[in-house]
């Protein structure tokens, strides 16, 4: 198979910021893809009929991998008897947690036209873990770099790492792996250049005139740890079509299920749990991007337990958070205390104001030139700016980066 040269370099110029080395790889808050956009006909005839998908993704592999993969090569057995043996506890727990991501996986690729086996990628990549994170600083369960992971629309901030969310993730794989097989017309290439960045294919290509992932890599063209990936990535597979001929369960993992909110305010996980009636694990695990376990400030599309939507809406309507209260900053801490207004409620007084913002009371009748804290009318507005009640502080946590990870202190 001849590959046109100028033709794929080409495109590896309009991808190179989006490449990404070996093992470095690769939104909108509102959901892209979610239960609610399949038809009625697709959401009730099996565990996997809900994400669009006719059999179980296990099964349809076997079906379609011949023509688009050789699993015949020995490099191919090797890595399936390393699983069944040195690997095999990592194996066996990646496997079943498979289950609760291939199916959702698996139809999101085929939607991008990316063949659906492509889907146990991840299993060699993280082992489905969403919070897999590499010495290079690749996270999530496709093992994006934050270059290629914003290329292909991946928010990540300080609040947002969309790399970490299953289906997002999922969402740029897709399109990056398109992208690659426009490039290089093969699947062994465009895994290759998954693991080592689409320019060292081409660099191969270019001057090697080699046009097979397997002669590259017994020519000795590619790093190391790229001859390994393909043949690992087909061993995966393989087992993953048939796991008990290969001594392996197949995974009893339910496929994840969901509803989608868009929440237009701040609230931490644990406030969302609570609204929705489930528990702060639950909320975590499907919103893996929320890193710091809160709703950014400007809101973000979350995803609910099954069936908790409407729960969640009616008693996020008439909740009221208290308000955000931040420790001094250092300026007001060298000038006398903390700053800000504060509009008066029917039924707070003087004293539950200085006790909500942390300041003295005579420091805030002071503040606003009042003598008599009974003369407090609702509507006012107040000035606080006293002296920080020490009795009233309570322990500060404060992010720091220790060793790659973050910690509160």
């Amino acid at each position: 198979m001849r590959f046109p040269i100028q033709a794929v370099i080409g495109l590896a110029f309009v991808l190179a910021i989006a490449g990404c080395a070996a093992k470095q790889h690769p939104g909108t808050d509102l959901e892209r893809w979610s239960l609610e956009t399949l038809s009625p006909a697709a959401t009730q005839q099996t565990p996997y009929g809900q994400y669009g998908l006719s059999v179980n993704p296990y099964q349809a592999s076997a079906k379609t991998a011949g023509s688009q993969f050789n699993f015949s090569h020995p490099r191919v057995d090797d890595f399936v008897a390393k699983f069944q043996t040195n690997l095999r506890g990592f194996y066996r727990r990646a496997l079943s947690r498979s289950g609760r991501y291939v199916p959702q996986m698996s139809s999101i690729l085929q939607k991008n036209g990316v063949p659906q086996e492509l889907a146990y990628l991840p299993l060699i990549e993280s082992g489905y873990s969403t919070h897999a994170v590499s010495p290079a600083g690749a996270a999530g369960p496709w093992q994006f770099i934050p270059g290629t992971g914003r290329r292909y629309g991946l928010r990540i901030d300080r609040y947002v790492d969309e790399r970490r969310d299953p289906v997002k993730s999922t969402q740029a794989a897709a399109q990056y792996l398109k992208d690659l097989h426009d490039m290089f017309g093969d699947w062994h290439l465009s895994i290759a250049a998954y693991n080592t960045g689409e320019q060292n294919i081409v660099r191969i290509l270019e001057r090697r005139r080699i046009e097979s992932f397997w002669e590259m890599s017994e020519r000795g063209y590619l790093h190391q740890e790229t001859c390994d990936y393909v043949p690992e990535f087909l061993a995966a597979l393989q087992i993953a079509e048939a796991p008990e001929a290969y001594g392996f369960d197949a995974s009893n993992e339910t496929p994840l299920r969901y509803d989608v909110v868009k929440v237009a305010r701040s609230l931490p996980l644990s406030t969302v749990a609570q609204l929705s009636g489930t528990s702060t694990s639950e909320i975590k695990e499907l919103n893996p991007a929320l890193h710091r376990d809160m709703i950014p400030p400007n809101g973000y599309a979350i995803r609910l337990p099954k069936g908790t939507k409407e729960t969640f809406e009616v008693a996020l309507a008439s909740f009221k958070s208290t308000p955000v209260t931040h420790a001094p900053t250092r300026k007001a801490r060298r000038s006398g205390g903390a700053r800000g207004k504060h509009r008066v409620r029917s039924g707070e007084t003087v004293a539950s104001i200085a006790k909500q913002h942390r300041v003295s009371v005579s420091g805030l009748l002071k503040a606003n030139g009042m003598r008599n804290p009974r003369n407090l009318q609702a509507g006012r507005t107040l000035r606080i700016h006293g002296t920080v009640a020490r009795q009233e502080q309570g322990p500060v946590l404060v992010a720091k980066h220790k060793g790659g990870s973050r910690v509160l202190d």
